[in-house]
């Protein structure tokens, strides 16, 4: 466009010369048709100069407009929406500007990652709007705290990032400021006339002067101190250490490991021996998982168990480990029990009742020597979905056992209300009987209760002799324990009935 408004100058210049020449020389009396046909081509040429300099004109305005857009989307893209604070696009290029401008060689970058605790309370009770509003209030007070020259990010529904340089002799101002972060978190806002207060955790993570300056590297540390702080709970903001990443490392190892161990079945069934108290009789075994291990052997279930529930998996780690259970007990001789665990994380499976009686039925085990048991923190989470698992349960013919009694949520309306078969005295109980008054009372009155009830009681944590003889004085019928017998494989199992054949019945409990 401005070539053709040059080339439209250039050729008005031309006629318009050469034009004026023509009518200078010509009489009043009229002009020459090779005057008019100028005259012409000088009026269109003086169109194509102001068509040309209104279309530069109006381009020039469409170029600053879109600019202009192009800005806002670039500004809005990096914004969030709710605060108008960063986001995490924006946190990211705002920490790589504070790099530029402000990282040298006495200054180091600070990340300070802070997470609301408790936010979704507030939306549930009062509604998104109110906190969308308590949101803004907050990064409002983050902002009147922090440097001008510091970044400040929403960088998710309730985690802030705050990005900063810091004089690298003086770290410890990162940290006052991160303590003024959570108070600003946790103190009571007004909106509205309601008050609403949530908690905070903090984590803090530098990237030293002279090294790279990656907000990415810097914010992971120190999300991974906010984790340590969050499963602490701690009160103050918590600095990274290399630790911290280490056993993150560890953790995401165990949990591949886990995977893996699940697919090659390498968790394997042990069994806990149970013996009638009087007789000393052998009645059933309760089934333990245990990892066996390629390089590390064997490992104890306090290793995988909570990582197995927290990842998911603990439902098909159970389901692997019941189902060689029964593969082997269907080949005992006798019609000993078979005690399995449900997590509290498998209560939410709806199928999980379904599983179990296709397990007994693929192995042809009888449903009525399976014992289920089920903890009182998992009856108390949802009682109508434990109930529902229970009757489905019991119209198969399983039997059912409350574990862990009385350290949990112990109410007589879980007896009353679920077709119970057993209860099982914790161990922690068991370990103090000897020596704690309280301890024997609170066994007494479980297994008074449970004889009205017409319930059977099992106590656990059997260690010694003492133990032993004090389970059965006060009450209980069965028990299990190191003195009654260490847990073994399948094999130990085979073995040990295969001597009970030969030797005759005996008390269990002198071959411990």
């Amino acid at each position: 466009m401005i070539l053709l408004l040059l080339c439209a100058m250039g050729a008005f210049i031309w006629n318009g010369s050469g034009l004026l020449q023509l009518v200078a020389s010509e009489k009043a009396s009229g002009l020459d048709p090779s005057v008019q046909v100028a005259a012409a081509a000088l009026v269109l040429n003086v169109a194509l100069i102001l068509f040309g300099y209104r279309r530069y004109a109006d381009l020039q305005q469409e170029a600053a407009l879109r600019a202009e857009g192009e800005r806002r989307a670039a500004l809005q893209e990096a914004t969030d929406s709710i605060t108008g604070l960063a986001n995490r696009k924006g946190f990211a290029e705002g920490v790589d500007a504070l790099c530029k401008a402000k990282i040298d060689a006495d200054h180091c970058l600070v990340i300070i990652s802070l997470q609301m605790q408790r936010f979704k309370r507030i939306n549930d009770r009062f509604g998104y709007e109110m906190g969308d509003a308590l949101l803004k209030r907050i990064g409002e007070a983050m902002c009147a705290d922090v440097p001008a020259d510091a970044v400040v990010a929403r960088l998710s529904g309730d985690e802030f990032g705050i990005a900063m340089a810091v004089d690298k002799d003086d770290l410890a101002s990162a940290e006052r400021l991160a303590e003024a972060l959570l108070r600003d978190v946790s103190r009571t806002y007004d909106i509205a006339g309601t008050y609403v207060q949530v908690g905070a955790v903090s984590g803090i993570a530098s990237a030293p002067p002279g090294t790279a300056c990656r907000a990415a590297d810097i914010l992971r540390r120190a999300d991974i101190a906010l984790d340590d702080a969050r499963s602490a709970r701690a009160a103050r903001p918590t600095w990274f250490d290399s630790g911290m990443e280490k056993a993150l490392i560890e953790r995401s190892e165990l949990e591949e490991a886990i995977r893996i161990a699940i697919e090659h079945r390498q968790f394997i069934p042990y069994f806990e021996p149970q013996v009638d108290l009087v007789t000393g009789a052998l009645t059933g075994f309760e089934v333990l998982a245990r990892w066996q291990h390629p390089n590390r052997g064997l490992l104890s279930p306090e290793l995988f168990i909570p990582v197995s529930e927290e990842i998911g998996l603990i439902g098909p780690l159970s389901e692997l480990v019941v189902d060689q259970a029964l593969d082997a007990a269907k080949a005992w001789d006798g019609d000993f029990s078979l005690s399995i665990n449900i997590s509290p994380a498998q209560m939410s499976d709806l199928w999980l009742a379904q599983r179990l009686v296709r397990l007994i039925t693929e192995h042809g085990f009888p449903a009525d020597r399976l014992i289920v048991e089920l903890t009182e923190s998992s009856l108390f989470a949802d009682i109508d979905l434990a109930r529902n698992l229970v009757v489905s349960l019991k119209n198969q013919g399983v039997r059912l056992a409350l574990d862990d009694f009385g350290t949990g949520f112990s109410s007589l309306s879980h007896l009353r209300m679920l077709p119970l078969d057993m209860i099982k005295i914790d161990r922690s109980f068991m370990a103090t009987v000897h020596v704690d008054r309280e301890s024997a009372a609170i066994i007494k009155a479980v297994t008074t209760l449970a004889q009205a009830l017409g319930i059977p009681v099992t106590a656990e944590g059997l260690e010694d002799a003492i133990t032993y003889e004090k389970a059965a004085a006060l009450g209980a019928h069965t028990g299990q324990g190191w003195f009654v017998g260490k847990p073994m494989n399948a094999d130990g199992v085979a073995d040990l009935l295969r001597r009970r054949s030969v030797e005759g019945e005996m008390p269990l409990r002198h071959t411990a």
